[in-house]
């Protein structure tokens, strides 16, 4: 079943500390949690891997993982020096980067993930061929695709997007699919129908006049 998940990313105009923006934002969507099966997304940058960083301390971060579903999007490299603490949190899913790292980290975090009883994904840039996660995809839960290239929101969808979903899904109908990025309205039919399941919307919900309306609008667009 399709499924809309909300996504918190910040602004990069803070500085010193992101949380009071991404719990403002939280704060704007928590009336309309339901509609999203309380989940949310919290998209974490490192200043490397994107040119974006997210400056916020794990004690802050475990505020929205006792609330909701948090899935983590990991934008960061070396994860593998920090993987615990992500685990500690207890979020519902972790995503991370195939770019960012070597395969013998990413089979160890898979592994501390699964040992966790996180869910655990894979994310692809758009430049990313889809073949490169042909070897983990017996591993993971989830496969996201980026429609956009990662650090900011509000951009564009990348056209091929949905070509890269469908081909996906139809050598493995079975492994989860997440678009993340220039998710709108006008364009989440198309996505869901070559194949992804899970549609991660940031902007198109943030800096909408009537965040209701534009939920109601996103779900007919996917209703069978």
């Amino acid at each position: 079943m399709a499924q809309i998940i909300p996504a918190l990313i910040t602004s990069d105009k803070n500085l010193y500390n992101d949380f009071e923006e991404l719990k403002d934002k939280f704060e704007r969507l928590r009336q309309f949690l339901a509609e999203f099966d309380n989940w949310v997304q919290i998209d974490i940058t490192d200043g490397e891997f994107v040119t974006s960083k997210t400056n916020i301390s794990f004690e802050e971060l475990n505020y929205f993982t006792k609330l909701v579903n948090v899935e983590f999007h990991l934008m960061i490299l070396r994860l593998w020096q920090s993987i615990d603490k992500w685990i500690e949190l207890q979020p519902k899913r972790i995503i991370f980067h195939i770019e960012a790292l070597e395969p013998e980290y990413i089979k160890n975090i898979i592994e501390k993930c699964k040992q966790a009883q996180i869910e655990v994904g894979l994310a692809l840039n758009p430049e990313t061929p889809s073949s490169s996660i042909k070897p983990w995809l017996e591993e993971i839960d989830s496969v996201m695709f980026m429609g956009v290239h990662p650090g900011y929101g509000g951009q564009k969808l990348v056209l091929d997007t949905a070509t890269k979903i469908g081909l996906l899904h139809y050598n493995h109908p079975n492994i989860k699919i997440e678009v993340d990025g220039g998710v709108r309205v006008e364009n989440i039919r198309q996505l869901k129908e070559a194949g992804a399941d899970i549609f991660i919307v940031g902007s198109g919900l943030l800096v909408a006049p009537d965040v209701g309306q534009a939920i109601k609008d996103l779900k007919s667009a996917i209703s069978d």
